[in-house]
C-alpha cells in the first residue's frame, strides 16, 4: 500500500471514530455539566456572479464540535467537511467571496471530512488554556458582529483580518487570562507555522513533521479591554503576531523573510446595533496586503438581522505591475424562519478580486449575489 494511501486511510479512520464517539456520547449527555455534550452545524451557499466567466457555485460544508468535560478539565473535537469548489467557480475568481468554501480540503483541492481540531483544555474562572490540534483564529482577532461565515458575514475580509498569517488547524497551545479592573484580559497562542491546509498534502503525517525545512512557528499575543463607553459589548483587542516560515519576497529577489504585524478591534452597541472595526499592518515585503481597514454593522429587526460591511486591503507595492488595493463590500439579511435554521439573502461587491487590476479572468468590479441556508445541532 502507498504512503499516500496508507495517510488517506488513517485520516478517514481517525475522522470516523471521532464522528461516532462525538453523536455516541452526545445523545447520552448533551446537557451534562461534566460528561460528554456536543453542538453543531450545516451550512449551505449559492452564489452567482455580474461576470459569467465565474461559474455560479453551490457549497456544502458542516462542523461538529464534541466536548467531554471532567472537572477543570476537556477533551474537545471538531469534525469537519465541506464539498469540492468547483472548477472556475465564483470561490476561485473571487477569493474572498466564501470563507465557508472548501474548508476541509486534501492535497488535490478536493473536499473530504476530517478532525480539524483535537485539543485538551483546563483551567478556571480566571485562566483558560488548551493544547493540541488547534484553530488559532478562535482564540484571536474576535469580533462579536463579524467572525462567523455560518451566521454573519460570508466575505473573508469581514471574518478575520486578511493581514495575520493564520496557519490553518495548527498544533500549538493556547492561554488566555480574563482581564480584571484596569488590567487588560491576556491571550498567548504558540503553535506551528504549517497547519492542517498548509502543507503541499493537507496530511496529518506532515502535520506532524514541525521541523521541516521552511517550517517555522506562529505566535501571537493580544490584549483585550472591556470599555463601558462602547456599550453592553464593548471591547477594545490590540494584538501583535509573527510567523516564522520561510516567505519568499514578493519582489523576486533572493532569500526568505519571516512576515510579522499588528492588529486591532473594537466591538460596540447602541442599543441593539452593534458595530465592529478592523485594522492591521504586516510585513510588505512578504505579504501581499501591506495593510487592512474594514468596519461592520449589524441590527436585528423582529426575526430578521441585517448585516453591513465594507472592508479595504492594500496591496504590497512590491507585488509589482497589475496589482492594486481590494476593497470589499457584503449586506445580508439573516431570516430566522424556525429555531435551528435560518436563511441569508446576500450582495457582495469586489474591487480587484485577489488584488488583480487587470480583468483578464474576472472583471475588475464585480457583484455576488447569493443565498445561504443554515442549520444548527
Amino acid at each position: 500500500m502507498s504512503a499516500p494511501l496508507r495517510a488517506q486511510r488513517r485520516t478517514l479512520a481517525l475522522a470516523g471514530m471521532a464522528m461516532a464517539g462525538i453523536f455516541m456520547a452526545g445523545t447520552s449527555a448533551a446537557q451534562a455539566e461534566d460528561g460528554f455534550s456536543y453542538e453543531g452545524n450545516l451550512t449551505g451557499t449559492f452564489l452567482a456572479a455580474s461576470d459569467d466567466r465565474a461559474r455560479p457555485e453551490p457549497a456544502l460544508s458542516g462542523d461538529l464540535f464534541g466536548t467531554y468535560a471532567f472537572g477543570d478539565f476537556a477533551f474537545v473535537g471538531h469534525l469537519e467537511g465541506s464539498t469540492t469548489p468547483r472548477a472556475n467557480g465564483v470561490s476561485s475568481l473571487v477569493p474572498n467571496a466564501n470563507a465557508d468554501s472548501g474548508s476541509a480540503l486534501n492535497g488535490v483541492g478536493h473536499g473530504r471530512v476530517q478532525l480539524s481540531e483535537f485539543y485538551l483544555q483546563f483551567g478556571n474562572d480566571d485562566v483558560t488554556a488548551a493544547v493540541g490540534l488547534i484553530d488559532a483564529t478562535a482564540w484571536l482577532d474576535a469580533s462579536a458582529v463579524a467572525n462567523d461565515e455560518h451566521g454573519q458575514f460570508l466575505n473573508a475580509t469581514l471574518v478575520n483580518n486578511p493581514t495575520i498569517a493564520f496557519p490553518d488547524y495548527t498544533l500549538g497551545g493556547v492561554v488566555a487570562l480574563e482581564g480584571h479592573d484596569a488590567f487588560p484580559g491576556i491571550t498567548a497562542f504558540v503553535g506551528s507555522s504549517n497547519g492542517l491546509a498548509d502543507n503541499p498534502d493537507a496530511d496529518y503525517d506532515e502535520l506532524f513533521d514541525v521541523g521541516d525545512t521552511g517550517k517555522g512557528i506562529f505566535g501571537a499575543l493580544e490584549l483585550q479591554w472591556a470599555v463601558a463607553g462602547l456599550g453592553e459589548t464593548g471591547a477594545v483587542r490590540i494584538g501583535a503576531w509573527t510567523n516564522t516560515a520561510d516567505f519568499a519576497r514578493l519582489n523576486g529577489t533572493a532569500g526568505t523573510k519571516n512576515n510579522y504585524g499588528v492588529y486591532g478591534v473594537i466591538d460596540g452597541n447602541v442599543d441593539e446595533l452593534g458595530w465592529s472595526i478592523r485594522a492591521g499592518m504586516a510585513d510588505k515585503s512578504v505579504s501581499p496586503a501591506a495593510w487592512f481597514i474594514g468596519g461592520a454593522v449589524e441590527h436585528p429587526l423582529g426575526p430578521v438581522t441585517l448585516g453591513l460591511g465594507l472592508t479595504h486591503t492594500a496591496a504590497s507595492g512590491d507585488l509589482g505591475a497589475g496589482f492594486s488595493d481590494e476593497t470589499n463590500a457584503e449586506l445580508y439579511a439573516r431570516y430566522d424562519a424556525i429555531e435551528h435554521l435560518h436563511i441569508t439573502p446576500l450582495v457582495q461587491w469586489t474591487n480587484n478580486p485577489g488584488f488583480d487590476d487587470t480583468g483578464t479572468a474576472i472583471d475588475e468590479s464585480v457583484f455576488i449575489f447569493g443565498v445561504r441556508v443554515g442549520v444548527d445541532i
